[in-house]
């Protein structure tokens, strides 16, 4: 038995799908074929006698208790159990997604994690006793962590069990309820373990695996079927209770907390899609059985919900004491970006009985905002002691749960307020109003931690708690400040009384100018602190995108004064901040109510920018000293300026800071010439330009300033080639930096910019001897290639930026190829020669469409005699070849079928003459032998494929474009079948 089963498995293995069939010289077509083959006739009976012999060894263990249970003693329990997990495993052709002919899986492919089985092993899988025994082994294999995780994978995939396998809604609802049954079982054992337990590996992976086998049972099936099965309730109330117990053993196990809290994540998405799920049956009218269902569900994820919130920000304030005493390493995130996607969730749960949840938010932020003004009201010494540290951790996780709770992030879109937020506030008077009390007491807190910078209690309070703060209100201004009634059916009188615009009565512009007061006191105090000011100018980034709250910040008395204490104490603040503090203040000034206001505003900026930036530039000692550290560093503060103004552009200022920073053009390149050792100087000089490119709106511009802009970009890269043509790239400086070469990314960003522009070309056109976007871009182009090395391309981003500055010029301006010097054509064709096989299927992508484009202007030149395209051919010729070797004989993206398609199709029109002797000369060099019978196969195949071609009369009467080569779905699906036919017999392993 030992033999036969290790024979299975080796069966098993060889004719998966899992990347470890043997590599005997085959083609693909054999391998599926045998597959298919195993598959229909061998799988299910293999599967039938392992459970079997699995059966008969848990007999013998129930039978005989206390035997030692491992892979030496029990070798017939462990290679059974192997097997069977092998097989559970499998991926059948019949029921998975349509694999590409020709693709061999991968040793490292990714297993989907739950697979569909056909309707065949229905009376095998949809089977009480086989579930029984499955989860009668469980326990009994502990001893032995091979076993016992071989055991949880084939637990999760029965739990998962989904589509023809059930014959009816009866028999799912039957599964469902087995399930369920020996799930309980499961979650008693596990809830019961001690604290000792909890520390142990294999209790943190079993409660992992419980985890997501309960989250594969619920993801699967329908409200409906769920509220059908007697025992959800007793059921669900058990999950409730396994998602608390998971919270408890981390706030009890710190040391185990990630692993638990990945657990308690597992149950969390349950939970919110059972809520959504619930919440959009109760839509369906069409079956009001369903309804009743959705509703009795809801009232019980409502009498549940708290008490899993509760017990969650419970845990949080637990963690946040033990992370207080140990130095965790900064990863560069803040809380609410790594745990955002579980902090969206709780909010979804919290706002299910919301008053429960905000009342427990009050009581916890008073007690621990009461205590802090207690401290700080008497401390004068500048003290911290420990129980201050915590009520400061516990302040930051309270105000994170607080922002998400109270608001949603929807980026791009009016935030509105969730709506059992809005329906609690209409039913509470406004002394008793829950979001308005919180709100104000956070205020509070704000009021309290912002003090003079050099008093002893400014220097007791925490960073932490006022970039909390800020960030808390960030998402709290985009909501609720000024909140437009006209968004909602009916808004909270409560919340338009406390945060609505005055003009309609309400105190809005009050938290306004409170607001303004705190923005100047805490740059004042977090002055040293950049993250906190970055937070603040985020803050004030929502104030500039909100037209009312804009409105009333240009109307207000303290706005004046702000911006002048900005432009005063630029100079205290961190360089880090320069740039966002001068785009945040500059949109907001650009709406100014009038021309003279605005003008006023922005001569404060300009003035203060230029003459910081004058200042060192004509200095009489810059020439002897532009090396040294405190110069390079205002040159760069005054660069990262004028790029906030770049990013500030819009259609209301373009105008006029065009008119401003244009006058610095030319000393901007002269710095790239006196800073060419210092890349870092270059890499602001070319970012200052890529993103007044991408931000200028050309239509407000005379043809002459875009002109001048051109002339300028030209002289900058040819300064830019001059200071790092033959320049050794692999520098100490590029091997340091996170992402090496940024210089000549930023280069291919300007040329990508010039590229989109709109309009810029047009109005130039009536100007002599303008100097166009696609001179600029042609002449970039001339100066990168040389720069550019095979090993840089292994830079993903750098690679995808120039393959697609490579596609998009192609695509634009394919006449100019002809012109072009040939060894820069030869390096334009060896830079589409090297995306067409990439890993990265973006750059293959681009490639696909740039060769398509200059196909299909090859065959259009030479059908309408154009120009002469005969420089062309011979890539052409070679395209043709490499994309045919790339769809026959390498591996292939499904994704890249249609691009790679429509390429195909211009090429064939393109190159008609070349295209039936390639074919052929391919296919004599295939591995695989041409018999008679194979070589009509391919033949076949080949004459198919030609229906998707455009026809002889298309491509000889008028232009062809991208529509007449465009993958319809009528051409997809010959492809599709050309490509099934073709690589099946010419891929081989």
């Amino acid at each position: 038995k030992r033999i036969g089963l290790s024979l299975a498995h080796a069966l098993v293995d060889e004719f998966s799908s899992g990347g470890k069939s043997s590599s005997v010289g085959l083609t693909w077509d054999f391998h599926h074929k045998t597959k298919t083959s195993f598959e229909e006739r061998h799988l299910r009976l293999l599967f039938e006698a392992t459970l079997k012999i699995a059966h008969e060894q848990l007999q013998d263990l129930i039978n005989v208790p206390g035997q030692e249970i491992s892979g030496s003693q029990k070798p017939l329990l462990s290679l059974s159990i192997m097997l069977l997990e092998s097989v559970l495993q499998w991926d059948f052709s019949s029921t998975s997604q349509l694999v590409l002919a020709g693709t061999f899986a991968d040793d490292d492919d990714d297993l989907r994690r739950t697979i569909v089985y056909p309707e065949s092993w229905r009376s095998v899988l949809v089977n009480v006793d086989v579930l029984s025994m499955f989860f009668a082994l469980f326990p009994l294999v502990q001893e032995d962590n091979i076993m016992t995780h071989r055991i949880r994978q084939c637990l999760i995939q029965l739990c998962g069990l989904h589509g023809a396998i059930f014959a009816n809604e009866e028999s799912i609802i039957h599964h469902v309820s087995g399930v369920m049954k020996g799930l309980l079982g499961l979650i008693s054992n596990v809830a019961s373990c001690s604290s000792d337990e909890c520390v142990q590996s294999d209790y943190t992976e079993n409660m992992i695996a419980i985890t997501e086998m309960i989250r594969q049972l619920l993801s699967f099936h329908s409200v409906r079927t769920i509220c059908a099965v007697p025992e959800k309730f007793e059921f669900l109330n058990q999950v409730a209770l396994l998602t608390i117990h998971c919270l408890n053993d981390a706030s009890k196990v710190p040391e185990e907390s990630e692993s638990l809290m990945g657990a308690f994540d597992e149950l969390l998405v349950t939970w919110v899609k059972l809520v959504h799920d619930s919440q959009a049956a109760l839509h369906d009218h069409n079956t009001p059985g369903v309804i009743a269902d959705a509703t009795s569900l809801l009232q019980f994820f409502h009498s549940i919900s708290y008490r899993i919130v509760e017990k969650y920000i419970d845990t949080r304030l637990d963690l946040a004491k033990f992370n207080a005493l140990v130095d965790e390493e900064d990863d560069g995130f803040q809380d609410w970006e790594t745990y955002g996607d579980q902090l969206i969730s709780i909010a979804a749960l919290a706002r299910l009985d919301a008053h429960s949840t905000l009342q427990r938010l009050y009581g916890l932020l008073h007690d621990r905002i009461e205590r802090l003004q207690n401290f700080l009201n008497t401390t004068h010494d500048g003290s911290h002691p420990d129980f201050v540290t915590f009520l400061y951790e516990h302040l930051h996780w309270l105000i994170v749960i607080t922002g998400y709770v109270f608001a949603d992030n929807n980026t791009g879109e009016t935030t509105v307020v969730p709506e059992t937020l809005n329906e609690l506030s209409k039913s509470q008077s406004l002394e008793q109003d829950q979001l308005v009390n919180i709100f104000s007491n956070l205020m509070s807190l704000l009021d309290s931690v912002s003090l003079d910078s050099h008093s002893a209690q400014a220097i007791s309070c925490s960073p932490q708690v006022a970039l909390s703060l800020f960030w808390f209100l960030e998402r709290w201004v985009k909501t609720y400040l000024f909140a437009d009634p006209e968004n909602y059916s009916s808004l909270s009188t409560n919340l338009q009384q406390s945060y609505g615009e005055a003009s309609k009565g309400g105190k809005g512009n009050a938290i306004l100018e409170f607001l303004i007061a705190k923005l100047r006191i805490n740059f004042i105090m977090w002055n040293a602190d950049p993250d906190v000011l970055v937070q603040i100018v985020n803050l004030m980034n929502v104030f500039g995108q909100r037209s009312a709250i804009r409105n009333a910040l240009l109307q207000s008395e303290q706005f004046p004064p702000l911006v002048n204490f900005f432009i005063d104490h630029l100079s205290d603040l961190p360089e880090v901040i320069h740039n966002s503090l001068i785009q945040s203040i500059t949109i907001i000034i650009s709406y100014s109510p009038n021309e003279q206001l605005n003008a006023h505003y922005f001569s404060l900026i300009s003035n203060t920018i230029e003459n910081r930036f004058a200042a060192v530039l004509h200095d009489k000692s810059f020439t002897s000293r532009y090396q040294s550290q405190e110069v390079m560093s205002q040159i760069m503060n005054g660069l990262e300026m004028f790029n906030g103004l770049a990013l500030a552009m819009s259609d209301v200022n373009t105008a006029m800071i065009y008119s401003f920073i244009s006058r610095f053009f030319e000393s901007f390149v002269d710095l790239v010439r006196i800073y060419n050792n210092f890349p870092e100087v270059q890499i602001l000089v070319l970012r200052l330009y890529t993103d007044l490119i991408k931000n200028l709106e050309f239509a407000t511009l005379p043809a002459e300033h875009i002109n001048y802009l051109n002339t300028c970009i030209v002289k900058l890269l040819q300064t830019f080639s001059a200071a790092n043509l033959g320049v050794n790239r692999a520098s100490s400086w590029e091997e340091a930096e996170e992402e090496p070469y940024s210089d000549v990314s930023v280069v291919l960003e300007l040329l990508l910019s010039l590229l989109e522009m709109r309009g810029a070309e047009e109005a130039l056109a009536q100007t002599p001897n303008a100097v166009s976007p696609s001179t600029v871009v042609f002449t970039g182009i001339n100066i990168l290639i040389p720069m550019i090395k095979e090993n840089m391309l292994k830079i993903p981003r750098l690679c995808t930026l120039y393959i697609r500055l490579i596609s998009r010029l192609v695509e634009s301006y394919p006449g100019r190829l002809v012109e072009l010097p040939s060894d820069l054509l030869n390096n334009l064709m060896i830079s589409l020669k090297f995306g067409i096989d990439h890993n990265i299927l973006e750059v293959s992508h681009l490639t696909f469409q740039a060769i398509m484009a200059m196909a299909l202007y090859s065959c259009n030149a030479t059908s309408q005699h154009l120009a002469d395209v005969s420089g062309l051919r011979p890539h052409l010729d070679e395209f043709l070849k490499l994309t045919f070797e790339q769809l026959l004989f390498k591996k292939l993206d499904m994704e890249l079928v249609n691009p790679a398609g429509s390429c195909v199709l211009a090429l064939v029109c393109a190159r008609q003459d070349a295209y039936g002797s390639l074919i052929q000369e391919m296919l004599a060099a295939s591995e695989t032998p041409l018999t008679g019978e194979l070589e009509s196969r391919l033949s076949n195949s080949f004459q198919h494929l030609s229906e998707a071609f455009p026809t002889q009369e298309v491509g000889g009467q008028r232009v062809l474009t991208h529509r007449d080569v465009a993958m319809t779905q009528a051409r997809r699906d010959v492809f599709l079948r050309f490509l099934m036919g073709v690589r099946g017999v010419l891929r081989v392993k």
